[in-house]
């Protein structure tokens, strides 16, 4: 009978493992299931718990936002409470960083929207650069510290740049939506000029700030026996709530996609989003040779300006813009484009260093927003 009982939570065990290793793999079906079988994400995405106002902006807890919290939440269990002093002390690379993880996107939006100003449908083009402005308004993703850890990468810097970033979000995401917003026209530049008020700054707070530093203070009351005991369920529980976060947000986009498939649309679409995704960890590159940092520095820059908070992204998206579909689609795509691409620098271009950790300095690799 005991062992019956043992076995249960051991087959449990290995089907969770199991999806770990092909947690790539899960992301891929997760988008084709949002594309044949949308019925199910699209109800659970409508589905509410109520609803309240904050400064003057409605703010409706729907299962994505939950969602979302969540994710967040578990992100900022991975932050050693007892270190956060030692986040922000190189300044040197943290604050050039935070810049360029700010202007260079909006930069390359800018020449990307001027080089397809002949494009034969300019929906299209509008559509693609709204749904990128989305991805560069959002802050540094906290799985770009579980990719850095892995990596033998500046954990303190990569930390200090996820924070920072976080922090920050809700005064320089509107600042991005309100530059993106000048280079487009009619609906979707009114769309992102009302984004980036105060609804924009309400929701990065209340579904980024707010559940990170939670997180963070949930930790450090804790301890790190305790955290050390509930760690193994933090990965797990993480992936299972982002695949289904990505089904229902896609869910919105790819049914239309593929029911009004337009083949040069898709090509500008990977295109776009490739570039920008390559560009963004390229600049961590470039910035770390620039100001002659070391290479655990160079890699934490990497991997904190090349990933962004999609599923921030998404989740915007769907509540704020469902009316543009074709928005969505890039900020879909561009999650996958940026788990490829840092799968790729992790294995071609970054080696692989094993350096010894000080006690404390390690963060969880289960942070959240792949």
């Amino acid at each position: 009978m005991e062992k019956n009982e043992g076995s249960s939570p051991q087959r449990i065990g290995f089907c969770l493992d199991w999806l770990h290793r092909r947690f790539f793999w899960a992301l891929l079906a997760a988008h084709g299931l949002a594309a044949i079988a949308p019925g199910l994400g699209q109800r659970a995405r409508s589905l509410t718990f109520g609803s309240f106002s904050i400064l003057g902006e409605p703010f409706a807890i729907s299962l994505p936002v939950v969602l979302l919290f969540l994710l967040l939440w578990n992100g900022g269990l991975g932050v050693p409470g007892g270190k956060l002093g030692e986040l922000f002390r190189n300044l040197r690379a943290l604050v050039p960083g935070l810049l360029v993880n700010f202007l260079i996107p909006l930069l390359f939006l800018a020449g990307l929207r001027a080089a397809l100003r002949q494009w034969h449908n300019s929906e299209e083009v509008e559509s693609l650069v709204m749904g990128l402005g989305l991805v560069v308004a959002m802050p540094i993703a906290g799985a770009s510290a579980a990719w850095c850890q892995n990596a033998g990468g500046d954990m303190a810097l990569s930390l200090g740049l996820v924070l920072g970033s976080t922090v920050l979000s809700p005064f320089v995401g509107s600042l991005s939506l309100h530059a993106v917003a000048a280079m487009v026209g009619g609906d979707y530049a009114e769309d992102l000029h009302e984004m980036a008020g105060r609804g924009m700054g309400v929701f990065l707070f209340l579904c980024v700030v707010l559940p990170s530093l939670l997180g963070i203070v949930a930790r450090r009351k804790a301890g790190e026996a305790l955290f050390a005991r509930i760690r193994p369920a933090l990965r797990p529980a993480n992936e299972l709530i982002l695949l289904w976060l990505i089904y229902m947000n896609a869910s919105v986009s790819l049914p239309y996609a593929f029911g009004h498939f337009d083949p040069d649309f898709l090509a500008m679409l990977l295109l776009g989003s490739g570039l920008l995704c390559l560009l963004r960890f390229q600049c961590g590159e470039w910035l770390g040779r620039l100001l002659r940092t070391s290479a655990p520095e160079r890699t934490a820059l990497v991997y904190g300006l090349g990933m962004n908070n999609n599923g921030g992204g998404l989740t915007l998206a769907t509540v704020a813009i469902p009316d543009h579909p074709l928005a969505i689609l890039p900020i879909v795509f561009y999650t996958l484009l940026q788990q490829v691409t840092a799968a790729w620098y992790y294995s071609y271009r970054i080696p692989r260093r094993k350096e010894p950790r000080a006690p404390g300095s390690e963060i969880d690799a289960t942070r959240s927003d792949r």
